[in-house]
């Protein structure tokens, strides 16, 4: 059986799917894409780009803004319960 390993960072758009923030990866590649993710303040536009714990990520939704701190990351997409227990949400706007 594999062992499970640490993840030390991980790709926004996995991390986004994986905690259960966005229902498929490809829409968060989209979301991502259209300019609607910040990490750390800095609008980023590429799926591939790392975050690592103690990130800040701000969400712009259609109705509202939401940041989040990456508290730890999952090697799949986990259960609504356990997933979030990835992320500690900061504030909606």
């Amino acid at each position: 059986m594999k062992s499970e390993s640490i993840i030390d960072e991980q790709r926004i758009d996995n991390w986004l799917f994986r905690t259960r923030i966005i229902k498929s990866r490809a829409k968060a590649q989209k979301i991502i894409y259209d300019g609607n993710v910040k990490i750390n303040k800095i609008k980023i536009s590429k799926s591939s780009a790392k975050i690592k714990v103690g990130d800040i990520i701000t969400l712009n939704k259609i109705n509202n803004i939401i940041i989040f701190s990456v508290e730890s990351f999952a090697n799949n997409r986990l259960s609504a319960k356990d997933a979030i227990k990835l992320y500690k949400e900061i504030k909606t706007v």
